[in-house]
């Protein structure tokens, strides 16, 4: 584009003052961008230092101690309680609870001490169909074996879940789903 001389360009704010020319405003502005640039600092020229190829063992704090295995439940924990064994059926749905049978004896340690988690001798436990078939056959045996009247005790599902180990023997047994308290499962996961 040719300029013709004495006039001004068409849109002279497109293209700024002439050169030599330069405004007292953008003066300004670029004194304040040159002090600007020279406070900040330049990355570029100064090199961090290399992270060690390995961390100090010695400085960082030591990792938690493992937990020992559980040998216990606690019977407020399991809610464990007695109930009354007159209001089992073999036709009963089950529910949020496991159940076990016992004599008054064991019942009365199991209350208070808690339910042990053992592996060689693990507890049986069933679901509410499995009592009445357990009290039948705990009945059945020989006179002598079960002086006393037998015990059912209760507990939550929920709380030994991850201990339990499915027992195919008892559940076929007592036509329902049977249990063995011994933490088996749990060590695998």
């Amino acid at each position: 584009m040719t300029r013709k001389p004495g006039r001004p360009p068409a849109q002279s704010d497109l293209l700024g003052a002439p050169p030599g020319h330069e405004t007292v405003a953008a003066d300004r502005k670029t004194k304040a961008r040159r002090t600007a640039r020279a406070a900040r600092p330049r990355s570029e020229g100064v090199k961090k230092p290399a992270p060690p190829l390995q961390a100090d063992l010695f400085t960082s704090p030591l990792p938690p101690r493992p937990r020992p295995p559980r040998t216990r439940f606690d019977a407020e924990e399991l809610r464990l309680s007695m109930v009354p064994a007159s209001g089992f059926s073999a036709q009963a749905a089950p529910d949020s609870w496991l159940y076990l049978v016992t004599d008054t004896e064991d019942a009365r340690q199991l209350l208070d001490n808690g339910l042990p988690l053992r592996k060689i001798h693990p507890s049986l436990l069933t679901e509410r169909g499995g009592v009445a078939h357990w009290l039948m056959k705990m009945t059945e045996d020989p006179p002598g074996l079960f002086a006393t009247t037998p015990v059912v005790l209760r507990l939550r599902r929920a709380m030994v879940a991850g201990w339990l180990e499915p027992d195919p023997d008892h559940s076929a047994e007592f036509s329902a789903p049977c249990y063995l308290l011994s933490g088996s499962r749990q060590e695998q996961d």
